[in-house]
């Protein structure tokens, strides 16, 4: 049985500052992360929680002001 690996956006719980696996600190507002034991552990762990990820501005319509 082989294990599949899937891509989730993560942000820190408030007021944590949270490393990634290569040393880097987690942006305030979350990123894209593929979820291998070490992000399990800081969710498990109340470091880092699932959130939604931030939506793209819409353009306004051609022919219209903004």
């Amino acid at each position: 049985m082989t294990a599949t690996l899937k891509a989730d956006h993560l942000a820190p719980k408030f007021g944590r500052r949270v490393r990634h696996a290569d040393g880097r600190l987690f942006e305030a507002g979350g990123e894209w992360v593929v979820l291998d034991a070490f992000y399990r552990r800081l969710i498990a762990d109340g470091d880092l929680a699932h959130t939604a990820p931030p939506r793209k501005a819409r353009r306004p319509k051609k022919g219209t002001s903004a």
